[in-house]
């Protein structure tokens, strides 16, 4: 019997996978380590979504941006996924932020995902790097 590649598997939404992360999440602490082994193969994008997200808070924009910089770097060079120096990887961060963060952006990323839906199929790591390229340049203009 044939097993479904990563590829002809159906996508999970955003959303769920997010939904999924907050139930699951530690009670008091999580750090960045945990996160990205908690979202797999789409720990490229959502790190960047909540990233961008974070980015939004007054104060935190310019620290956010460049971590930002990690993984679009990364991306440029087709890793597999995100992997940041251990120091910022093991760092504890209170629970509650990321709560926060997910609570508010599951019910917007329901409704976008109603709206739009994949058009074409592209190749994952070419499309992996444009965007890594684009994140890079976009932070320095």
């Amino acid at each position: 019997m044939l097993r479904p590649s990563a590829d002809t598997r159906p996508l999970v939404a955003t959303s769920v996978l997010l939904q999924r992360l907050h139930d699951e999440m530690p009670a008091d602490r999580f750090t960045l380590g945990w996160l990205m082994h908690s979202l797999h193969k789409r720990s490229f994008g959502i790190i960047m979504l909540l990233l961008a997200l974070v980015a939004i808070a007054p104060g935190l924009s310019i620290v956010a941006g460049l971590l930002l910089m990690i993984p679009g770097f990364q991306m440029i060079t087709g890793k597999p996924a995100p992997v940041f120096p251990h120091r910022i990887a093991t760092r504890s961060l209170p629970t509650r932020y990321l709560a926060t963060v997910l609570q508010r952006s599951v019910p917007v990323l329901r409704y976008l995902e109603k709206l739009v839906h994949p058009r074409w199929h592209t190749p994952l790591e070419v499309t992996k790097r444009a965007v890594g390229a684009v994140v890079l340049v976009g932070r320095f203009n």
